[in-house]
């Protein structure tokens, strides 16, 4: 994508956070949007807010026909569908020993299930236009089990692995898939934590860094870097000194 000038772009979990900021940046870049979350008047709002040029698309991502239903609607809307970000996500941070079945089934409906049912809906409307973006928001939180960290951090690595299979199964090459990995960023899901966020930025310095990130050929788009690179480093250490690190934290 060059430009997000005149860009028709579906942004769902468009209501707070990272994807409100991001649809901020991308309407005042130009682009048309398609904003999506659980409740009309917010997003009402926020288009008018935003000039009331955008489409207003209501979806739960935890019910597939939602889904569905929201993406025919856009399909119809907009001449054609350049890029689409899953920005919807949900976290409770709880020890493995605490983890209420109920949550459970909240966190990978929403963080993993509605991923896959959205990136199922997206590539049918783009391998039909032979072009277009797919953008799944994943997490750091994925790189490594994390303490205190599940079931969001197992949902994250399989978004990761999600988007990666997606890539390494397109066979057209216009059609372009990316994974977002944000470190720390200030948002009501971070608020959560109660401990110190080493280097969290804010929501609109992650939507900057998003909006450059889609007008590269990188698969992922990751920031704040300084950060990233420490957990890549993580990462790729042999586990038996990774579990020794857990231990000291």
């Amino acid at each position: 994508m060059k430009s997000f000038k005149g860009a028709h772009i579906w942004i769902l979990g468009a209501s707070s956070g990272i994807g409100l900021a991001l649809a901020r940046e991308l309407s005042d870049a130009g682009a048309i949007l398609a904003l999506s979350s659980r409740r009309r008047p917010e997003l009402n709002d926020i288009n008018e807010a935003l000039g009331g040029q955008h489409l207003v698309v209501p979806c739960d991502v935890s019910i597939p026909a939602s889904l569905k239903e929201a993406s025919d609607k856009i399909a119809q809307s907009f001449a054609r569908l350049d890029s689409a970000i899953y920005m919807a996500g949900y976290y409770n941070p709880t020890r493995f020993e605490d983890i209420e079945v109920e949550e459970l089934r909240k966190t990978i409906d929403i963080n993993l299930t509605g991923a896959f049912v959205f990136s199922h809906h997206v590539l049918a409307i783009l391998q039909k236009q032979s072009a277009g973006q797919i953008a799944l928001c994943a997490s750091v939180a994925g790189f490594r089990g994390l303490p205190n960290g599940q079931p969001y951090s197992a949902t994250k690595a399989a978004m990761i692995n999600l988007a990666e299979s997606l890539r390494a199964e397109n066979k057209i090459p216009a059609i372009d898939i990316k994974v977002i990995n944000p470190g720390f960023v200030r948002t009501p899901m971070t608020d959560k934590n109660p401990f110190k966020m080493p280097m969290i930025i804010e929501p609109e310095d992650a939507a900057k860094a998003i909006a450059v990130g889609l007008q590269t050929k990188a698969f992922e788009i990751h920031f704040p870097k300084k950060f990233t690179y420490f957990l890549k480093l993580l990462r790729i250490l042999p586990s038996w000194v990774y579990f020794q690190i857990m231990k000291k934290q």
